[in-house]
């Protein structure tokens, strides 16, 4: 581990201000794994875990799809929480990440809460 994950490791560590925390943990997760030590990668892993609600929601903020895809594959939230997610993309305007959400749910649930028999 070199230098930069190191203080980024330790900042993440330090720091009692959640947002600073929320930062490290993602820039430090979606580094290259190669760079980070284990130790670094399961406390990454475990915070956004617990905390990927506003995880996913700052990737919705940025538009990241790419890590937003990562963090799906890891099947952390369910039906519930992709529907917040929607509902966020949804207020803040970002198109792209309100289509790429809407694609992950018809891929994974579907769309059956709706009836359109006659």
């Amino acid at each position: 581990m070199d230098k930069e994950q190191e203080f980024l490791y330790e900042k993440f560590k330090s720091t009692g201000q959640e947002k600073v925390k929320l930062s490290c943990a993602l820039e430090g997760f979606f580094q290259e794994k190669e760079e980070t030590s284990e130790e670094a990668k399961n406390a990454y892993s475990q915070y956004l875990k617990r905390r990927i609600r506003p995880a996913m929601e700052e990737l919705i903020r940025q538009e990241n799809i790419c890590e937003m895809e990562q963090l799906a594959g890891m099947d952390w939230f369910g039906i519930n929480e992709l529907e917040s997610f929607i509902r966020t993309a949804r207020k803040e305007q970002k198109l792209e990440s309100l289509v790429w959400l809407m694609k992950l749910k018809d891929s994974k649930y579907g769309y059956t809460d709706r009836d359109f028999t006659l």
